[in-house]
């Protein structure tokens, strides 16, 4: 009886990755009929809240991809997508754009705060993917004096290697999450030499190289960056959870399932989770 259980589950995470995998091409139409998400209840909002900040194409079966697959993997909190991009097309729009995505970053950090307000004790977290990513901290930097969240995940950011985290990592109660690729070379290497990231620098983007820690002679920096950023890069065992080391198989539903849900339900674990983080 168990071995069908498994056999069953196998085949299950078989096909929601297979189908994710094909509908990465999707992801150019944007919210083009795209259905509703029922993971937006008063139910859910009284759990708690994790925000999806979506990539510079918006709003698009990414981005429900990583819904789906948070729910797949026990998240029962509200799974909220905010969009922060313009509509105007190419998306890269939204990298060129520094006043806006701080303007967005400041109304994301009050939308944070209503809902603490109304709901005080429960955990907020925030995930964001590509220029999603590179929102985070700046969210986190606009936050209210005496607000936190609980944690947050940096999918492949497009952001520079050496802006400081420090300021974000002190309004998280847990731990911010950075998963980076070196095989992202196209969107996070090519892509920001020639476009630029979100906080306008030239070059490899940390959800590519990852992000400089400061030295142990800037204490309270390097106290906070040890105590707070993980950094998750790429490894080759990830293959089997639909994840090629490219931008976009970073939101295959299975492997959100299997390693960004833990990270927001932090006794939900895998096997994967038990190795470690910082090997290559």
């Amino acid at each position: 009886m168990l071995d069908a259980s498994r056999s069953a589950e196998v085949e299950t995470r078989f096909r929601r990755g297979f189908r994710t995998t094909l509908s990465y091409p999707r992801a150019l139409l944007g919210n083009y009929r795209l259905p509703e998400l029922p993971y937006v209840t008063e139910e859910r909002y009284a759990r708690g809240l994790v925000l999806i900040l979506p990539g510079i194409e918006g709003l698009s079966s990414l981005s429900h991809s990583l819904v789906h697959g948070l729910n797949d993997g026990g998240v029962s909190q509200a799974l909220e997508i905010f969009d922060w991009t313009v509509t105007v097309k190419p998306g890269v729009f939204n990298l060129w754009l520094p006043n806006r995505s701080s303007r967005l970053a400041a109304r994301i950090a009050e939308h944070i705060a209503d809902y603490k307000a109304q709901h005080p004790d429960r955990p907020v977290s925030i995930i964001g993917h590509s220029g999603g990513g590179a929102m985070i901290p700046k969210t986190l930097e606009a936050l209210a004096p005496g607000i936190e969240i609980e944690s947050a995940v940096m999918i492949a950011p497009a952001l520079s290697p050496g802006y400081d985290l420090a300021p974000a990592l002190q309004r998280i109660r847990r731990q911010l999450f950075c998963y980076r690729s070196r095989l992202d070379w196209y969107f996070l290497g090519f892509g920001t030499w020639t476009m630029g990231t979100l906080d306008r620098r030239f070059g490899t983007s940390g959800g590519n190289r990852g992000f400089r820690v400061p030295c142990e002679n800037d204490r309270e920096r390097f106290e906070i960056y040890r105590q707070k950023y993980v950094e998750v890069p790429y490894r080759f065992s990830m293959i089997r959870d639909w994840h090629y080391g490219g931008h976009l198989s970073c939101m295959n539903r299975v492997f959100v399932e299997r390693h960004i849900a833990p990270r927001i339900v932090p006794e939900i674990s895998h096997p994967q989770d038990q190795r470690n983080d910082q090997a290559d």
